[in-house]
């Protein structure tokens, strides 16, 4: 395996388009043909983590902060950005970032974060992007009817929370096979009818391409018949926060020890709010997440848990009556990167790579 083939599967999880505009993802160093034995994954490229993944022996590092926020003129060892960069490529550690794309991305840090702390029927706190729905219709003999369905719904053919969505009914399909053809039925130059099914499924824009190439690969026929749709359905959604319940009502007050208990930082989070105040709807953003507060308040969220909240952003949520508990944005984002530790180490566990969690 190597780094091109590991960055493919980082980028279904969080695809760059989710990113927001100039935020400097995907490969910061190192050859995208380099072999990988051992991936480190850390919120921070810092030069502990640096340093520690190259003496675990990774080949490559996989961490949620860019490594190279703005171009510079020289990598030198007199500057941070420089120094860093100059320890991973002498190494031969190539560096990758997914960062807003990961923060947006389902199963990324905000989703990660709301299962640590027990919230559950969450949704988008701030919708920042939308996909599109299509139809793909297709038209397939008995034989391979469940062949095909099965390699289309392996790419798309998800409605919410439910998978292998498709739609069947039986007809009959009619075609000529011409000079130099190679039909599946029927004869050259004569007029065939036979009895096929219209399958159709549902895919996202981005998986369309997939979707498409499974069901030839599927298919039979030397030349398929086959329809794309686009859809006015509501678009899939990607966006920053999430906000839902807890399991049960509880005390501001238990609620704000329980965030430090599960993101293991006892007496760092500040709070504001009555410790007595009874809460169970919850909004939260991985990370500086400080400029979505308006978005929890008028979710109507009890309590607000995030980082980077300045004293201004404090006397704001206390006005609209909001709890605020600032957990501290590398404590929000630790979830989701141990979470891609998890996700790397059982994708690629089989080819014999390691992946661990380094921490700063």
């Amino acid at each position: 395996m190597t780094v091109a083939d590991i960055i493919s599967y980082l980028e279904e999880i969080a695809p760059p388009r989710l990113a927001a505009p100039d935020d400097p993802i995907g490969l910061h160093i190192g050859d995208p043909a380099a072999i990988v034995t051992r991936i480190a994954v850390s919120v921070d490229p810092s030069r502990d983590v640096i340093d520690r993944a190259i003496s675990i022996g990774a080949e490559m590092l996989v961490c949620h902060h860019p490594l190279i926020y703005k171009p510079i003129a020289n990598f030198t060892t007199s500057n941070e950005t420089g120094d860093l960069a100059l320890r991973a490529a002498k190494a031969g550690l190539a560096v990758y970032v997914a960062h807003t794309n990961y923060d947006s991305a389902p199963g990324g840090v905000n989703d990660s974060l709301a299962e640590r702390l027990g919230i559950v029927d969450t949704e988008l706190l701030s919708v920042v992007t939308t996909e599109p729905y299509y139809k793909v219709a297709v038209f397939v003999p008995d034989e391979a009817l469940e062949d095909v369905r099965a390699a289309m719904c392996g790419a798309g053919g998800f409605i919410g929370k439910y998978s292998d969505c498709s739609f069947r009914t039986k007809g009959v399909g009619t075609f000529k096979p011409l000079e130099g053809a190679q039909p599946y039925i029927g004869e050259t130059g004569k007029l065939e009818q036979a009895e096929e099914w219209r399958l159709e499924t549902l895919a996202p824009e981005s998986a369309l391409p997939e979707v498409i190439e499974a069901m030839l690969q599927a298919h039979p026929y030397e030349e398929v018949a086959y329809d794309v749709y686009p859809l006015r359905n509501e678009p899939k959604k990607f966006g920053f926060g999430r906000v839902g319940k807890l399991e049960k009502r509880q005390a501001l007050g238990d609620f704000g020890r329980h965030v430090e208990d599960v993101l293991h930082c006892p007496g760092f989070t500040r709070m504001t709010g009555d410790p007595a105040k009874t809460v169970r709807t919850v909004a939260i953003c991985g990370g500086g997440g400080a400029s979505l507060m308006p978005d929890a308040v008028k979710s109507g969220a009890d309590v607000f848990v995030t980082g980077d909240v300045g004293h201004h952003h404090f006397l704001t949520a206390e006005w609209h009556g909001l709890a605020v508990i600032d957990a501290g944005h590398f404590q929000t984002e630790k979830p989701g990167m141990e979470a891609l530790t998890e996700r790397l180490t059982r994708k690629f566990s089989g080819e014999g790579i390691a992946a661990q969690y380094v921490d700063r």
